[in-house]
Parts: C-alpha cells; structure tokens; sequence
C-alpha cells in the first residue's frame, strides 16, 4: 500500500480528494492531511511517504517550496501539485522540480486515479530494484487525453507548450507498438528514446502495455518510410526488444483528426492474432481472415450450447480460448485480448439473453479496467460460472406476467416506459407490478429499464457510426445530457470512450 499526504489550505479540497477515489482499492493509503506546507513538512520528517499532493499556492510556503525541501530530505518522493487555474510560471518551476502531474481544480477522477496508477508503477519499479527515466507521466497524461478525446485541443497544445513542443508538420499519424519484453523498463525507455531522437516523434506509455508514437513529416510517403525503417531497426534489435508489432494509422493533416489516426492503428492492432510477428500493419496488409472468423463462430455456438445447457464443460472451453490467444507467440497485446474477451462476452450475453443485466454489465466494467491476460481469463470464467447457475436456477422460476412484462421492455425499450404505462397495458395495479419485478427479476423497474437501455446503447455505438448523444436517443433518452451522466456512472467510461475500447 503506498502512503499519500493531501496538502492543501482549503480543508474542503483534502475532504473532497479523501471521498473522490475508494484509494485502498487501488493500491493507495492517505496516511495524513495538512492544512499548510509548514505542517505537511513537519510530518514528512518524522514519517514515510511515497507521494505528496499538494495545492500549488498556500499561505507562506507555497506548495512548490515544499516540494523543493521535501525533495532534498527524501528525492524519493512523487509529487502532484493542485491548482485552481492555469499558472503556468508556476507549473514550469514544477516540472524543473520533476512533479508528476498538475491536476486543475475540480479534480477529474480518471486524470487522479490514472496518474496515481502511473506513479505506482514507478514506485513499483523503483522498489524492484530499477532505475526509470526522469518523468513523463504529465507529458504522456496530455497525449493520451487528447487522443482519447478526454482534453481537447487547446488544452493539450497549452500543456505541451510547458515542453516547447508544437506540432508544425504537415503530415502526422498515430502507431501503435507492442514488444515482447515490455515489462523491462530498461528496454522501453531504449526503444522509447531511439524513436523520439531518431524521428523527432513524440511517444507516450499506455496502461495497455503499449508504445503509442506520433510521427510526423512532410508527405505521406516520409511517415510510411519512418515506420517501415522503425520496423528494421526492430528487426535487428530484437534480442533486446523480443518480437513485436507495429501498426500504423493513416495519415492526417490536421491534428483534430490524430484520434482517427490513433483508432485506426488499435483496429489494425488487432490483426496480430493473424499474422507473424515482427511486421508493419497498415492499410496495405492483404489479409484473408475468413478462415479464422468461421472458426471464432463455431467456438463462440459451442460454448453458449454448453451455458445454455448449464454444462460447466463450458468453463474449460473458456481455458481453451485463452489458450488459442496465446499459444501463437509470446506476444499478445492486453489490448487486443480485451477486444476478443470483450466480443466473446456480448455473444454469450446476446445469445442466451439472460433477463438480469447486473452480471453482465458487472462483468464489463470489470473487463474495462483490467490490464492482465490472466486476470480477464478469471473475470470470463467467473462469468460463465455465474451464468451456469442463473440457467439452471431462474430461468423457469418467473411468473407469467412478469415474463410478458420483461418481453415489452426488451421489444419497447425506446418508449416512454414506466410500472403505470405497463400496469395498464397488462391490466395490472402498477403498485403490485413493482413489487412483482423486484421480487422476481432481483432489481428495481427503473433500474432494469436503465441498464437495459445502456446496453442497447452499448451494442449501437460498436455496430453503427451514430453520434453517441443520437445514440441515447435511440434507446429512449430524451435528455441527451442524462444519458451521458447515466452512462458514466453505469459502465464507468464516457459512450466515446467504450467506442474506442
């Protein structure tokens, strides 16, 4: 559990930060909150910490002052700083300093937790032994922000200027890399400052054990020589790096267009499952995958025969899925196995179609934040598992109006539903209607209702190009604004970013 001390003269904030993140979830203990620098300090003298957070002005000793004499009691120390505007002068002094991360006030949760679970990995590292290279995680949190669409473009530009970087290339494209021997720091640092010097790219580290480089140049032609030249320097240097791939988005020439860069190099990404490794994926790979999709089919029909049949065979095929993913070479991205894992459950869930969405949407925002091949094989077998037993134990155990009730939602979903508009329909007092559903079906109408309709919206935004806000519209909110809060909470992701996933 790594130790963290909330620094700032606003109780409120220290209060809010506590009650943002369940912090032991992850891996993170708030040991002590100080309410000045001078208080923080004190305790940091006498006690061990392993990250500071600290509000970038606070009465005499500002937050960078601490950090200053922090870092020359204990360099160890990682430290984010707070802040309630863009104070840039501020903020440079911070990176000279080697803060992680400056986190603008109201604090986003995701920007928190991902550049805590940044540090952790450091920290990790650190303890094992290793030596990383000075920060990146501010540099790496704006790039990915804004390919993932989370920041927009001038906040990004405004964050990159604090490392002089601008993009003034014609040309650009996103790649995405994924070598064998990621878990050596040593080895991604190596490939990481080679591509940056070589081609004046810029690189950042995903949670998905992925190298994303943004190339750019002056024509189409010079960003494909890049990757492909990228590509034999791998070739020969494979005894460090082990095998690899490397898929490349297409060209772009405006840099609000790097996310469609960025989300076709992770489709093309997926291919390695299909081809041999140590090769550029791109728009110009012929690739006849027929062969393969007809046996994911099969697959896929005979572990939903055996679920529906209550077998627990099932679980072993889901060893044997895992298997298939791995068994080709030593390298599979969590990213591409994330993608299978992620299909395989929506078959499963839209084939035996149980009436209960809890354990499938539990089931998904589990898979969304895994990062381990081992760990989603648990969560699918866990599934499965679950499913086995709500076959054989409810399937027949539902009272016929209820079950006549459940049929209308899933054929009505997007219409106005509600315990009186169905009590009329089926001549039932909607009183007693709740209480029914809730006793049988083991939620709410409402809830059920509404995660019903999020996992419509789900299934739209993988198989249709519809803007996410018609989406919801589709599936029955009429209140565009509602659906997105709803689909936050829900599934844990904004719909843009389960598109992407």
């Amino acid at each position: 559990m790594f130790k963290v001390l909330l620094a700032d003269d606003e109780p409120i904030i220290t209060k809010g930060l506590s009650a943002i993140l369940d912090w032991e979830d992850y891996g993170f203990e708030i040991v002590h909150t100080a309410e000045s620098g001078e208080e923080a300090l004190s305790y940091i003298k006498q006690n061990p910490i392993d990250i500071l957070i600290s509000d970038i002005l606070m009465g005499e000793m500002s937050g960078l002052d601490l950090i200053q004499e922090v870092k020359s009691i204990r360099s160890d120390i990682k430290s984010i700083v707070l802040t309630g505007y863009q104070e840039f002068d501020y903020i440079k002094r911070g990176l000279l300093l080697g803060i992680e991360n400056y986190l603008v006030k109201p604090v986003d949760e995701q920007e928190l937790l991902k550049t805590l679970q940044s540090i952790g990995q450091k920290l990790k590292v650190s303890a094992a032994g290793s030596k990383t290279k000075d920060s990146t995680t501010m540099l790496d949190n704006a790039l990915w922000g804004f390919l993932t669409g989370e920041i927009n473009q001038h906040d990004c530009l405004e964050r990159l200027a604090l490392y002089n970087i601008k993009f003034n290339k014609q040309f650009y494209n996103v790649s995405v890399l994924n070598i064998e021997h990621y878990q050596h720091p040593d080895v991604v640092n190596h490939v990481r400052q080679y591509i940056e010097n070589e081609y004046s790219a810029l690189c950042l580290q995903n949670s998905s054990q992925e190298i994303v480089i943004i190339f750019g140049g002056a024509s189409e032609e010079e960003l494909i020589k890049h990757n492909q030249c990228l590509v034999t320097k791998l070739q020969n240097d494979q005894k460090r790096t082990g095998i690899f791939y490397l898929a490349m988005g297409k060209p772009v020439q405006m840099m609000d267009d790097l996310n469609e860069s960025f989300t076709m190099a992770r489709d093309y990404s997926t291919m390695q499952l299909y081809l041999e490794p140590n090769v550029l994926i791109s728009d110009k790979q012929a690739l006849d995958r027929q062969d393969e999709l007809k046996q994911q089919q099969e697959f896929k029909e005979g572990i939903v025969k055996r679920l529906m049949n209550a077998e627990e065979e099932s679980l072993a095929l889901v060893d044997l899925f895992f298997k298939n993913l791995t068994e080709k070479d030593n390298l599979i991205s969590p990213q591409v196995a994330k993608k299978y894992t992620f299909d395989l459950i929506s078959y499963i869930h839209y084939s035996v179609r149980p009436d209960d969405l809890c354990l499938y949407t539990a089931v998904v925002e589990r898979l969304v934040y895994s990062s381990d091949i081992g760990q989603m094989r648990d969560i699918l077998t866990e599934y499965c598992y679950e499913l086995i037993l709500t076959v054989h134990n409810h399937v027949h155990l539902r009272s016929p109006i209820v079950q006549n009730v459940l049929t209308f939602i899933h054929t009505h979903f997007d219409q106005g539903l509600s315990l009186k508009t169905l009590g009329q329909q089926f001549h039932v007092n909607a009183i007693y209607l709740g209480q029914l559903f809730q006793k049988e079906v083991g939620v709410v109408f409402s809830e059920y209702l509404n995660r019903y309709r999020l996992e419509k919206a789900k299934e739209l935004l993988k198989a249709t190009h519809f803007r996410a806000g018609d989406i919801g519209k589709k599936v029955g909110y009429s209140d565009t604004t509602y659906f997105y809060k709803q689909f936050k909470k829900m599934v844990g992701t904004t719909p843009s970013e389960w598109r992407k996933i």
